[in-house]
């Protein structure tokens, strides 16, 4: 009986104490909004690629993103605290993988930006993203059609993936 109250009391004490001294948090969760900015105007990305309608892809992952965490209003510019404000710098799409014929059979596509928060009052960056990167693969096709609408969804995804990098490094300041 001593001994199965001895190893409760060890395990209720492990279990209290592993997650207070390892210094795990969860991402983000931590830390507020840089300068304690309530509103936020996202603006279109200058688009240095050849790749079209890139911009309005990033910018509209970027407003769901702010809109879903709830802790910054997305306004008009006139409204804003801050902006923000950047550059899709690249794109490029590399082929991942052959099939026996030597044909690709998968590829990456990958996205760069460079991203600046702006406080608007004084024009101070709160913030500031340089060469934020994602990639994601997609299958090749025959059909020239098909393979566009996956490289297109393709591209959606990496727009939804560096969304949420984004709000975490600027809410986490990295």
């Amino acid at each position: 009986m001593r001994i199965k109250s001895i190893s409760i009391l060890i395990v209720i004490t492990i279990l209290i104490s592993t997650p207070l001294g390892c210094g795990y948090k969860l991402m983000g969760r931590g830390g507020e909004f840089p300068d304690e900015i309530t509103s936020l105007a996202i603006g279109p990305l200058e688009n240095k690629t050849k790749e079209a309608n890139l911009s309005a892809i990033f910018v509209s992952a970027l407003r769901r993103e702010f809109i879903y965490r709830h802790e910054v209003k997305i306004v008009s510019e006139q409204k804003a605290e801050a902006t923000l404000q950047g550059t899709i710098t690249s794109i490029t799409v590399r082929s991942l993988a052959y099939d026996e014929e030597a044909r690709v059979s998968e590829y990456r596509a990958t996205v760069t930006l460079d991203l600046l928060l702006v406080h608007r009052e004084n024009n101070e960056i709160i913030w500031q993203g340089n060469d934020i990167t994602g990639s994601e693969e997609y299958f090749a096709s025959s059909d020239v059609m098909v393979e566009e609408g996956r490289k297109n969804a393709a591209i959606r995804v990496i727009a939804d993936d560096l969304a949420e990098t984004i709000y975490i490094k600027i809410k986490e300041r990295f």
